[in-house]
């Protein structure tokens, strides 16, 4: 059952996923849009990567039976929230309650005149390594990028790993005021070092970090380490409040709750421009604890927080999950192995593995699941991680993959399909999933680039080594149709993208339009070690961009014409969404390779007037043209 598969937009996410973070979370709708095409009324999909649930939720939504499957329990705790919610009401009143008993302990270690603060602001000191001096970051001094002591001008290093202490620089109360007097900061500096709550027991949400440098986790990295004594006793006593709970729904969402406000209240938010471009974010790809960073009252974060999961809650109680969810802590392959066991046959296996290295995420989600007191067994993670042997991590990816694949022939029914979504450049991570694959006798049926509502945190980790968006590519048990041991496919693919584009292409393009291609055409993956040498052989790389060295082939229409013509006339009929017009561009840009936001952009720059996210009219020119704000609203 195949029906209806399009080029949709990816929309941004609504209320009910935006209960916590996770990394790189699919778009809803596109996954809905490809659940309810591939899959029958009441029909079966397994998830064995389930990580946020999206997928879960989505079928469900549908009125399909889903079964996830995961390691991180983070990640199974955001499934289970946001597929089983408890009451929104029941749930506040609670956690208010909760919030209250703590409320005087918090406020009078986060008070000055009995005026609540909102955070402290922190300076790093480091020991200098030649003269033994500790020094701030503020005192040194600086040299172009580099911090050198001002007594010996040996080179310091300000990071968590080398923190002997703080110095604590201003405090910001919640009416919004700031406070520098020196009496003030010796007192929250003395109350910051202090465990508030001494009868806890610490060492269960401590947990000590794999190290991987890439991550900036270093050897002896301990959850406690990325937050001051007082906001750790605290946390950790907020969570001894929600673990103690007895409705299991409550206690798992006051968990998530919890979970989703740790790394605000922690060291790893910069404080920077006077905290007025934005409010605090942990958005950097690891544990850096920046040389100016904030500590933040956990009670007026987890108030705001509960703000917003209160929206996500009442947004999933309006809109219930309808077909049945199983979630299930366990490895993909045990997970399959254990629904086979059962007799269940599955309609859909959708797939979204790790992506190679892309994306450590279960060391990502150590802070998190600190606070579940929940840490899984590292060396089930099949990703690739700088934590072990790169090759030794690759390999074990790779027969992973096609241990996984192999148990996946029997789960699946007769018309049943598996649904991927990948997104790295890497050829190790290509070569491992489409020998998966193909070994096993998967062919692909179709395949598409799903163009993105925003540019994911993957993406943003690892610019190189990703799309901006993901290709879903569905595939079924052929293992009669011959496997594709020409390349000229990919060639004719490559010229026909860079002709579309007057002969310069973007390398991530090519990438992009090689694995299409690839699977497109089912070409075997014993092929893909001639990809770069093909694509160098087709093009020079010129300032970041590949032209094509080839003849261009002038019968293939121009990305900028096609786009141009359909922007005229969409407009033509009045002002329309910019999600409008990317979509429907796309639709009919796929044969030469959809374009990115970016790149769509600058082809319609002086065509379309944009406001904002509105696209209000075609003209070409139109950087010549100025019209009154009023004109737009």
């Amino acid at each position: 059952m195949m029906k209806n598969l399009k080029v949709i937009a990816a929309k941004t996410h609504p209320p009910e996923y935006m209960l916590h973070k996770y990394w790189a979370r699919k778009p809803h709708n596109v996954i809905s849009h490809f659940l309810e095409s591939l899959t029958p009324d009441n029909g079966i999909i397994v998830d064995p990567f389930c990580g946020s649930g999206v997928v879960l939720r989505e079928g469900s939504r549908l009125g399909r039976k889903v079964f996830g499957f995961d390691i991180n329990p983070i990640a199974l705790l955001i499934s289970e929230v946001t597929t089983n919610p408890p009451k929104t009401d029941k749930f506040v009143n609670i956690i208010n309650n909760i919030l209250s008993s703590v409320e005087d302990k918090i406020k009078r270690v986060f008070s000055y005149n009995n005026k609540e603060i909102k955070y402290v602001v922190h300076e790093i000191i480091v020991k200098c390594q030649s003269c033994e001096k500790n020094i701030s970051y503020g005192e040194a001094k600086k040299r172009g990028r580099t911090y050198l002591c001002p007594y010996c001008e040996s080179k310091l290093r300000f990071n968590l790993e080398n923190m002997v202490d703080t110095r604590l620089v201003s405090i910001v109360l919640e009416e919004g005021n700031t406070v520098k007097s020196i009496e003030a900061l010796k007192e929250q500096k003395e109350l910051s070092d202090k465990e508030i709550e001494t009868n806890i027991p610490f060492a269960k949400y401590n947990y000590r970090f794999e190290e991987n440098r890439r991550i900036l986790a270093f050897e002896g990295l301990t959850t406690e380490k990325l937050f001051t004594r007082r906001n750790f006793s605290l946390l950790a006593l907020i969570a001894e409040y929600f673990h103690s709970l007895e409705d299991e729904s409550i206690r798992k969402a006051a968990l998530l709750l919890l979970t989703a406000s740790v790394a605000q209240c922690s060291r790893l938010i910069p404080y920077r421009n006077n905290m007025k471009t934005g409010g605090p974010a942990w958005s950097v790809p690891g544990f850096w604890v920046p040389p100016i960073h904030l500590e933040t009252n956990p009670l007026s974060h987890l108030r705001a927080r509960l703000e917003k999961f209160k929206k996500g809650l009442l947004f999933l109680e309006a809109n219930p999950s309808i077909g049945d969810v199983s979630i299930q802590k366990m490895d993909a392959v045990s997970g399959i192995k254990k629904l086979k066991e059962k007799g269940i046959k599955s309609d859909l296996l959708f797939l979204d593995p790790p992506y190679g290295d892309s994306v450590p995420y279960l060391e990502f989600s150590s802070l998190w699941n600190s606070f579940l007191s929940d840490f899984p067994d590292i060396n089930q993670d099949i990703s690739v991680s700088d934590r072990k042997n790169k090759n030794d991590s690759w390999n074990f990816y790779s027969s992973k993959l096609m241990e996984l694949m192999k148990e996946a022939k029997d789960l699946l029914n007769k018309d049943g399909r598996v649904l991927v979504t990948f997104n790295n450049n890497d050829l190790k991570a290509w070569e491992s999933l489409l020998r998966a694959f193909q070994s096993n006798g998967f062919r692909c049926e179709y395949v598409i680039y799903q163009i993105p509502a925003v540019i994911s945190s993957k993406a943003q980790f690892s610019p190189e080594g990703s799309y901006i968006s993901d290709i879903y590519s569905v595939f079924v048990l052929d293992d009669k149709k011959e496997l594709g041991q020409s390349l000229t496919p990919v060639v004719n693919a490559l010229i026909k993208c860079a002709s579309s584009r007057n002969g310069v292409i973007a390398r991530n393009l090519a990438l992009r339009t090689c694995a299409i291609a690839w699977m497109e055409h089912n070409i075997s993956y014993e092929l893909l070690s001639e990809r770069d040498v093909l694509i160098n052989s087709l093009f020079e790389e010129k300032q970041g961009k590949l032209h094509l060295k080839v003849p261009i082939e002038r019968s293939v229409p121009l990305l900028k014409d096609t786009a141009r013509e359909i922007a005229r006339n969409i407009l033509a009929k009045g002002p329309c969404t910019w999600e409008y017009l990317y979509e429907t561009i796309a639709k009919q840009t796929s044969e030469i390779g959809i374009p990115d936001p970016d790149e769509l952009r600058v082809v319609l720059e002086n065509y379309v007037i944009f406001n904002k996210k509105k696209c209000m009219a075609y003209y070409p020119n139109s950087e010549q043209l100025t019209f009154p704000e009023d004109v737009f609203q």
